[in-house]
């Protein structure tokens, strides 16, 4: 179910849609890896949820085997 808050499709490709919650799934984990000491536990909790969110939008309009990819790399790197 898309909501109305999600990005307009107008001259959007259904790649190009992809393609952004994608990238922004990416930026939102390498900002928590990057802030991890900076943030409090609701700080945490808060990117925490914005990655979850973000996630099922990936998975909502078809990106879903990306999204888990990179979710994977950044598994991985947090192991390393």
């Amino acid at each position: 179910m898309k909501s109305p808050e999600t990005p307009s499709s107008e001259g959007r490709t259904e790649g190009q849609i992809k393609a952004l919650f994608v990238s922004r799934l990416e930026r939102l984990l390498r900002m928590r890896k990057d802030y991890h000491e900076d943030l409090n536990p609701v700080g945490l909790r808060l990117m925490d949820r914005a990655i979850d969110s973000t996630y099922r939008d990936c998975v909502e309009y078809g990106a879903g085997a990306e999204a888990r990819a990179v979710m994977s790399r950044h598994s991985a790197r947090d192991r390393d």
